[in-house]
């Protein structure tokens, strides 16, 4: 009795003549020619497709490789040696505890969803927390850290896709509907009573920060409290309670003036970060006319940078004549080109807004880790700056 040759290892044989002969494939076959070498020597089944593909690819190179392996008779009818793998089309949704007490919301759906689930859930509603999003190779599911996603757009997801919703998930879909509807509760906010900023939902901790840092300043004290994350929940009627009132940190002043008017209407320091290029000293120049014009001080701002003396010998002499140099200390606003300075983040500096004139995204790495994370970034210019993605750019 002849012994049976099986489609799989007369595969494995093609893959291992093409690469001991070095003989040429294209890029798209030996990429999956690789991926499916790889599955049959640890003797997985394959799908239905996956058998076409490799009968496939077997006729297409049989003449190729006929003088050092010559398998066209063997190719019918193909004998196959594992049975078809058949694809798991289920969806499901449900909710486990690991043994770290961490909870997560877990997914069993088919491939044919992965790009609709990571463009919907994964990409537009993770905080992007560490290991906030895994693939759990060995039981071949997806898990989302629960308190890092939004449950309920994940319930409308899978609602409209069909996914049998678990008795667990439900149960924690209920919680949080529960803290949605009594979320008067729970949110932070904050409100102005008798002219004063009064924090809403805060712990004793965040209420004696505030305490420690507020100034009595409304403008100002509504500021801060949008920058510990508590928004001001009054109908916004001036720029102050515009920027208090909107979740987004990213505003837009339409030129000097209306940033200066904004930065000194509040307490604390004000930086701002220039873009790097040869009209810097000449914007510089033009803010220090526009303070004068204005009736403010030169000497409440520092420049803490200097140009190349080789490149701009004048412009050093300048600063210090205009009245831009001096103490760190004793200014209000302090002024970078493309990066702030190391020491801002070493020393204590009580930083209630970040500005700069750059329209186009591109910046030092700093710099946009900065204006990613502070809670008040103004850009200043003629021209609204180009937004990322999903970014909210609110106009002053």
């Amino acid at each position: 009795m002849t012994t049976p040759i099986y489609i799989e290892d007369i595969f494995i044989q093609f893959f291992v003549t093409i690469n001991t002969q070095a003989m040429p494939m294209w890029g798209q076959d030996k990429s999956a020619a690789f991926s499916f070498y790889e599955s049959l020597i640890q003797n997985k089944p394959m799908t239905q497709n996956q058998r076409s593909y490799i009968i496939k690819l077997l006729h297409k190179y049989r003449n190729v490789l006929q003088p050092y392996y010559d398998y066209a008779d063997l190719l019918e009818p193909p004998l196959w040696k594992n049975p078809i793998r058949v694809v798991d089309h289920s969806k499901k949704v449900w909710v486990e505890q690991d043994d770290n007490r961490k909870i997560w919301a877990c997914f069993r759906f088919p491939f044919t969803l992965k790009e609709k689930f990571d463009t919907e859930i994964v990409t537009n509603e993770g905080f992007f927390t560490h290991n906030s999003s895994i693939w759990d190779r060995e039981r071949r599911i997806r898990k989302l850290a629960i308190y890092d996603y939004n449950l309920i757009h994940i319930y409308e997801f899978c609602k409209e896709h069909g996914f049998e919703l678990d008795e667990t998930f439900m149960e924690a879909l209920s919680s949080v509907e529960e803290i949605w509807q009594n979320t008067n509760y729970y949110t932070k906010k904050s409100e102005v009573i008798d002219g004063k900023v009064r924090l809403i939902n805060a712990p004793e901790d965040a209420v004696i920060f505030f305490e420690s840092k507020k100034t009595n300043k409304l403008t100002s004290d509504l500021i801060l409290a949008k920058n510990m994350g508590y928004r001001y929940i009054g109908t916004p009627t001036n720029m102050f309670e515009t920027i208090a009132h909107n979740e987004s940190n990213k505003f837009f002043a339409k030129d000097i003036e209306q940033f200066l008017q904004l930065s000194y209407g509040v307490d604390g320091k004000v930086v701002l970060i220039l873009e790097r290029g040869d009209e810097t000293a000449q914007w510089i120049k033009y803010l220090a006319d526009k303070i004068d014009e204005l009736g403010y001080s030169k000497t409440d701002f520092r420049v803490c940078f200097r140009s190349s003396n080789k490149d701009n010998p004048e412009f050093n002499k300048w600063v210090n004549e205009t009245g831009f140099g001096g103490k760190i200390s004793d200014a209000k606003f302090l002024i970078f080109q493309q990066k702030p300075a190391k020491w801002l983040f070493k020393n204590e500096n009580d930083v209630i807004i970040v500005a700069t004139n750059e329209l186009l995204p591109g910046m030092n790495s700093t710099a946009r880790a900065m204006f990613s994370n502070h809670p008040c970034v103004v850009f200043i210019g003629e021209f609204k700056p180009v937004k990322h993605y999903k970014e909210n750019i609110v106009e002053l």
